[in-house]
């Protein structure tokens, strides 16, 4: 599989957290694991992206507000929300280089949302790679 494949599940994981609460995602993370990844998944990326978005969701929604003119998290679309605090993620915590998590994460709002999403998700992620 890919790492895109590999974010995708991530993305997923991330979005449950909207209806199942963070630490209520931490402890089914196994069951999730074992019950939607195939051999070629990295387990490993996965479960350490997930876990450290998990760690760092507040502050993730901060840099997100404050990039996010006229909008809060509270008010986004929670497909969108969650592809914006996996890229934020990759962006400031991680070596992923900036441009790679955003390019992605505009391919997951493709995949996944609307059709204005995209341009959403950019503008802000363009805001996070100045800052």
């Amino acid at each position: 599989m890919s790492r895109h494949d590999d974010r995708v599940h991530v993305f997923k994981l991330v979005f449950q957290t909207e209806f199942r609460g963070v630490e209520d995602m931490k402890e089914g993370l196994a069951d999730y694991m074992a019950e939607n990844l195939s051999e070629g998944d990295n387990a490993a990326f996965i479960e350490q992206e997930f876990l450290g978005i998990a760690e760092k969701i507040h502050e993730l929604d901060d840099i997100i507000n404050k990039m996010a003119i006229g909008w809060s998290v509270e008010r986004m679309d929670k497909v969108d929300l969650s592809i914006l605090r996996l890229a934020v993620y990759e962006i400031r915590f991680t070596d992923i280089p900036g441009k790679v998590a955003a390019n992605e994460a505009v391919i997951l709002a493709k995949e996944f949302s609307s059709d204005k999403a995209p341009g959403f998700i950019n503008g802000i992620l363009g805001k996070v790679l100045k800052d």
